[in-house]
């Protein structure tokens, strides 16, 4: 798995990096569907909005079946912007690994079935 992390006008610090680890964690877990020679490249994108305390979160993810993830949220506190942009992954990697399990279980049923 490959992470690409980079700010804009904003310093990375031992805060922030902790909370990117945590949120990583959730994702690697979820991942582990996916064979680990298969490529995986997450970027993540950390903003600070110059003129007032606003702070933005884009985070994309290219998964080996050709899908593309992709989130951005905003907020007024960078953990909570972090946070929210996990979260809304954490959700569509949910709905991948879903429609790929239940695939994967109709396969096996039909295979059972020509067998009989």
């Amino acid at each position: 798995m490959r992470v690409d992390i980079s700010f804009k006008y904003l310093e990375n610090s031992e805060f922030i990096d902790k909370i990117l680890d945590n949120n990583f964690k959730k994702i690697e877990r979820r991942l582990k569907l996916f064979r680990r020679n298969d490529p995986i490249h997450i970027s993540v994108h950390v903003e600070k909005n110059p003129h007032k305390e606003q702070y933005f979160s884009r985070l994309h993810i290219y998964l080996p079946s050709s899908k593309f993830l992709s989130a951005e949220e905003k907020s007024s506190n960078c953990a909570l912007a972090i946070n929210k942009s996990f979260s809304a992954i954490v959700r569509q990697i949910d709905k991948v690994k879903h429609t790929i399990e239940r695939h994967l279980s109709k396969k096996v049923k039909k295979e059972k079935q020509e067998q009989y």
